[in-house]
């Protein structure tokens, strides 16, 4: 059996020299203070993220910039892949399947808008991807789908075809994708995980521990969805939660979907487990969105939180490389949020508090 040192001594360098290249805290307020869009983008020609100024410059068209951004995540992925023992190569590929299936989502969104919803859809078009990340999914036959058959058909041999065929009918019955995407979410986790339980005991302790913080960001995600625009009874919520969370069990969760209080709800492991954070614990809420908009930003704390006490212990883990995708995860997600924020014009004193 290979020792820690063997497998993460040489990974281990190479992505402590990577992160230290990502855009500290002090450039996103400086993307945040710029005043338009042009001068935001400028400010990112002196850093690797200079492409993005090129294409917009050239097309004039964000989301062409943004769709560069997803390429180059991928492609991120893939070029750690070259550097990593055996033993970890199969959670980069289970972690890669994230962006074959929000593709296949936004392939999936853009048929049902058309055939379902009889909406334009030929500009959405070009913002999908249309290689092969994991699985052979011809995507341009999903979007020029006649039925929901047609897509389970195509996608016969991948893991999604079967959940296409269980919700193709709540979707059209009820008019709405978010049973079926919830269940390419529970896909996504459940693979994960079974990578994850392969690991040596050491590596499964951190993967698991990195993994829940994230089932827990994602389940809070789904649910404030869920109350703006459904609202939903609490029962119905429970039902899509992603087990596997790290702090949020199926219990608390309901908890803090209908309490009117959170703060006594997260106190119990806030304060046990994270007391730095306790102190956001008393930001004011005074409507049920607000309040899980407060839990999210606790866990992305939490996750950060996280992420720092990896970085600073025993370096030979495979906590360095989740925590490396989590950290570039981040800074792609800042970026995107600024660039978007800039175009629609939203004040920056409201940018500087999301970031």
């Amino acid at each position: 059996m290979a020792s820690p040192l063997s497998k993460y001594s040489f990974i281990n360098a190479k992505l402590r020299a990577r992160i230290s290249k990502i855009l500290p805290d002090e450039a996103f307020i400086q993307l945040a203070k710029a005043p338009f869009l042009d001068e935001t983008l400028a400010l990112l020609r002196e850093t690797p993220f200079a492409v993005l100024d090129e294409i917009y410059s050239a097309t004039g068209d964000l989301k062409q910039a943004e769709l560069e951004l997803l390429k180059n995540e991928i492609e991120l992925y893939r070029s750690i892949q070259q550097y990593l023992h055996h033993n970890s190569m199969d959670i980069v590929n289970a972690l890669l399947y994230q962006f074959e299936i929000d593709n296949l989502k936004n392939a999936i969104r853009i048929y049902f808008d058309r055939k379902i919803r009889k909406r334009s859809v030929e500009k959405n078009m070009y913002y999908i991807l249309y290689e092969r990340i994991i699985n052979d999914i011809p995507v341009d036959i999903i979007l020029n789908a006649e039925s929901f058959d047609e897509i389970a058909g195509v996608c016969e041999g991948t893991p999604y075809s079967q959940i296409i065929k269980k919700y193709s009918h709540t979707a059209e019955s009820q008019g709405s994708l978010f049973r079926m995407e919830i269940a390419f979410d529970h896909f996504y986790y459940d693979n994960l995980l079974s990578s994850i339980s392969k690991l040596d005991r050491k590596d499964r302790t951190i993967a698991l521990r990195l993994t829940g913080v994230e089932i827990d960001l994602q389940n809070i995600n789904w649910i404030i969805r869920l109350k703006n625009f459904y609202d939903l009874p609490a029962e119905a919520v429970l039902a899509t939660i992603v087990p596997g969370g790290f702090n949020l069990s199926r219990d608390i969760i309901g908890e803090l979907y209908s309490a009117q209080n959170v703060t006594a709800v997260l106190q119990r492991f806030i304060t046990s487990k994270y007391p730095g954070l306790s102190t956001l614990l008393s930001a004011q809420t005074t409507d049920s969105t607000s309040r899980l908009l407060l839990i999210r930003r606790i866990l992305e704390e939490i996750m950060k939180n996280e992420v720092q006490h990896i970085l600073a212990g025993y370096p030979f883990t495979i906590g360095i490389i989740l925590s490396y995708f989590i950290l570039k995860r981040n800074e792609l997600k800042k970026i995107r949020f600024i660039l978007y924020a800039k175009q629609y014009g939203i004040r920056q004193e409201r940018i500087e508090s999301m970031i």
